[in-house]
């Protein structure tokens, strides 16, 4: 009769188990239907705002904003529905007024704001030796033409990556960003 050692079986369950992602995202949708640019789409001169929200014990702010201005700026970036692209520099008071006054004397026909609320890894520990870890992104995105001051897409979004047994940094916190923003642009 064949016998395993128990720390070699446990060992070979968490190997099996570790790097196992799961992705889940859930919106709120509150105005228009993504993405933003879908057939017979123009939105002229784009403004991007970003802005941040974050909780009041949120962890290095400044870093968490570096990130989400490179993801930001990455995902924008060649809009195909757009003449033009602007991404204002980063607005830690969340002010979307004065994101709509700065866009305004810009000429932009388009505004979109993307607030970040989440940017970060999450890490649980449970008894018996159990750990999950994720990425955690949660932004709002709203698009708003100008001239006649309506909502094109207003989108609650969160998007978690991680799983059991994984331990998730700040690295991929950008592409995490990224990719959660993408489909809501182009759809892909």
């Amino acid at each position: 009769m064949l016998r395993i050692s128990p720390a070699l079986f446990i060992g070979a369950i968490l190997s099996g188990l570790a790097g196992c992602s799961t992705i889940d995202v859930h919106d709120d949708k509150l105005t228009g239907t993504p993405p933003l640019c879908r057939a017979g789409v123009h939105l002229g001169k784009v403004a991007v705002a970003p802005l941040t929200h974050w909780r009041p014990d949120q962890k290095e702010p400044p870093v968490r904003e570096a990130i989400a201005e490179a993801a930001i700026h990455d995902a924008f970036t060649g809009l195909p529905c757009a003449t033009s692209i602007e991404i204002m520099k980063i607005r830690a008071d969340g002010d979307v007024q004065a994101a709509v006054a700065q866009a305004r004397a810009t000429g932009s026909a388009t505004l979109v704001t993307v607030t970040v609320h989440e940017l970060g890894p999450i890490f649980v520990l449970s008894f018996p030796a159990v750990w999950s870890g994720w990425s955690d992104v949660v932004f709002d995105m709203e698009a708003v033409d100008l001239p006649n001051e309506t909502s094109r897409l207003n989108v609650s979004r969160r998007r978690r990556v991680g799983g059991a047994f994984e331990v998730r940094g700040l690295a991929p916190l950008k592409n995490e960003f990224e990719q959660a923003l993408k489909p809501l642009l182009t759809g892909n």
